[in-house]
């Protein structure tokens, strides 16, 4: 019995990890109806089904310092691009 099934691709193994620094960011656009934002990072592999990574959020600043360090497990170099989304915190 295939433990897989047949219509679904193969799965890679993985080839090496990618080091990440998420540093910084400057002059972010106002986000909150008080002239702030509450920043962070989104970091992600294209064509990964893992969820992505995230830094820690940064409270009112558009201005934002991380100095924060991931792994991203990389299957494949030529096609895999890394996507890094800046979004705005909201107390929902």
């Amino acid at each position: 019995m295939p433990i897989l099934d047949a219509l679904v691709a193969p799965i890679k193994k993985p080839v090496g990890l990618l080091h990440v620094k998420v540093v910084r960011a400057c002059k972010l656009l106002k986000m909150d109806i008080l002239g702030a934002s509450d920043p962070y990072v989104k970091l992600s592999l294209s064509g990964e089904r893992l969820p992505a990574k995230k830094t820690s959020i940064k409270m009112k600043t558009m201005d934002p310092e991380w100095n924060e360090d991931f792994k991203l497990i990389v299957k494949d170099p030529k096609s895999q691009v890394l996507q890094l989304h800046v979004c705005d915190w909201e107390n929902v």
